[in-house]
């Protein structure tokens, strides 16, 4: 449901380019691999629709495309800016904290209009650095972000990065913290075994509890979903776990807006569920340029093609990297999360009773009920760091 201040079409439009690109990049990150993943959808999109701001010709019609967000045509940034204006807000039920705020080359002659609409619609803040500077940058770029994070997010930006001919660095940072609605009892908090796969066990403290919760089963997919709601029931974590321990990649080659509609609108809230969902914590860092450019915009990395000439007349800028970093900890309280994305513009160089167990690799998100929109996204394959047992050991 729309928050009153958010009209429909505006939420339906963000939700709808949302979960587009959510989708996209999760196949992206996951293929090929079992590990754990977990990323802001959210915050990477608002990083690179600042960008996209200034992309031109055919690199904004790329960019457009790969985002999702074609169909908005110009209202695009109007649409964030609504949106940022209500999560935003504070609320005494959860903290939501997200932050942008743009690094320019204290030589670069940034196009003021450009600038303004990032302040306008995105509530941007503007530091120029001397990135001759580079360490002395890095530091002030990290700091910012670390403090917009609580501390979560960490050295976004390596060492090495920062050229003299960066031409801007443009950061969204996102932190969120929130009990759940129905907190877990710490004291039936058991050990517990988590299946990595089909011939591997790892021993995981698992949270229970049992209440009504918005519960569905799929039989279509094989899986059942769960919701868990946060105080205050503007944002909830949606679980999705597949019946077979090897069952999660067919759910995520499956995945795509119209099944997690399907699959949300089926919930239903009239019966007792028991829960077991492991305690977790995971950090992640990916560099996204690859990615983005196989999602179909490849003329922005494009030394030679790309055109964001509303930011830069010369054409002279382009996209280097895309730095992805993301935490998040989920426990008897709540969870806290946390993720930061860094755009570095260079110049031309089975149910009977109701159990939801979730002892193997599953999907989750943290969406804000409000709009449907996903602001965090992760898959949980086991405990990072664990010793890993074969079966007939446990």
């Amino acid at each position: 449901m729309a928050d009153s201040n958010l009209n429909n079409d505006t939420s339906a439009a963000l939700s709808k380019s949302n979960l587009q690109f959510t989708f996209k990049l999760h196949k992206e990150l996951t293929k090929g691999n079992s590990d754990n993943v977990f990323f802001s959808p959210f915050s990477i999109s608002t990083a690179l629709a600042m960008t996209f701001l200034g992309a031109r010709e055919k690199t904004a019609e790329q960019m457009a495309d790969a985002l999702g967000i074609s169909d908005m045509k110009d209202e695009v940034h109007q649409n964030f800016e609504k949106y940022l204006s209500i999560i935003l807000k504070e609320n005494e039920n959860f903290t939501l904290h997200t932050a942008n705020r743009l690094f320019p080359n204290h030589l670069s002659k940034v196009e003021t209009d450009y600038i303004n609409s990032c302040i306008k619609h995105y509530q941007a803040d503007i530091l120029p650095l001397d990135f001759s500077q580079g360490e002395v940058s890095r530091k002030i770029i990290n700091e910012w972000v670390s403090k917009s994070t609580n501390d979560k997010i960490k050295d976004l930006i390596g060492s090495g990065i920062l050229k003299p001919d960066v031409f801007m660095v443009l950061v969204n940072a996102i932190y969120f913290k929130g009990n759940w609605a129905s907190q877990f009892d710490e004291k039936k908090t058991r050990k517990d075994r988590f299946h990595i796969n089909l011939s591997e066990e790892v021993e995981v403290d698992m949270m229970y509890q049992k209440k009504k919760f918005p519960y569905t089963y799929n039989p279509q997919h094989l899986c059942s979903v769960l919701e868990l709601p946060y105080k205050g029931d503007s944002l909830s974590m949606l679980f999705i776990l597949p019946d077979m321990t090897d069952g999660l990649s067919a759910i995520e080659e499956a995945m795509n807006p119209d099944l997690f509609n399907e699959l949300q609108s089926t919930l239903r809230n009239n019966s007792d569920v028991e829960v077991f969902i492991p305690k977790f914590k995971l950090e992640t860092q990916f560099e996204l340029s690859t990615i983005l450019s196989k999602l179909g915009m490849p003329d922005a990395f494009n030394e030679a093609k790309a055109d964001f000439s509303g930011m830069d007349k010369t054409k002279n800028v382009y996209i280097s990297k895309v730095i992805h970093k993301a935490f998040v900890e989920v426990n008897e309280e709540g969870t806290e999360a946390a993720a930061a994305t860094g755009v570095v513009m260079m110049t031309r160089a089975a149910v009977r009773r109701l159990i939801f167990k979730a002892d193997k690799p599953f999907l989750f998100f943290i969406k804000d009920k409000r709009s449907n929109i996903i602001l965090f996204s992760g898959r949980y394959s086991g405990p990072e760091g664990n010793v890993v047992r074969a079966r007939e050991d446990l």
